[in-house]
């Protein structure tokens, strides 16, 4: 892709606004850039907060408690204990997913906004691996309905979870 200005060289930065709601976006060479006063100076614009290590520990900062009781997780396959897991965002090994997972699973949320995928299923067992993660989320539902104490609630959901895994197909 061309400079927007002077449509010679390769442009290289990638220049958005959006004012009173209208986007304006402009391809520029690094030279136009550094003419236009930008350049540089924005790229290390957000500091770390790009760097992944730091993103880690914006992600598991957390009060005292919790922290001194995460400070004492590790891992009894490789030894790797949580500080080292914070600091390099790297598993030692397949035991550190047991011994890390409610880190990970905060952390997934937080970045993805979901810990499970939602996208397109494909292939024989579609329908099959639907009616599971249905049957999943209404567990979790019951779940949350009896911790809030919603009974009736409970009741209809775990209707529902018995006729789907017994292959009802009068579910609404």
């Amino acid at each position: 892709m061309l400079c927007s200005i002077c449509n010679k060289n390769k442009a290289t930065i990638h220049y958005k606004t959006v004012t009173n709601g209208v986007a304006k976006e402009m391809h520029l060479c690094s030279e136009c850039a550094g003419e236009m006063g930008i350049g540089d100076k924005h790229i290390d614009l957000f500091g770390d907060a790009f760097n992944f290590n730091s993103i880690l520990n914006q992600l598991f900062s957390t009060d005292d408690k919790k922290l001194s009781s995460i400070n004492g997780l590790k891992c009894s396959g490789c030894g790797m204990d949580f500080n080292m897991f914070n600091s390099t965002g790297l598993l030692g090994c397949d035991k550190c997913y047991d011994v890390f997972a409610e880190q990970i699973e905060t952390m997934l949320q937080k970045t993805q906004g979901a810990t499970s995928h939602n996208g397109k299923i494909s292939g024989a067992d579609r329908e099959k691996i639907k009616k599971r993660n249905e049957i999943r989320e209404l567990k979790s539902s019951l779940q949350k309905a009896i911790y809030e104490e919603k009974y009736e609630d409970a009741a209809v959901l775990r209707d529902r979870i018995k006729d789907m895994e017994k292959g009802g197909e009068d579910i609404v």
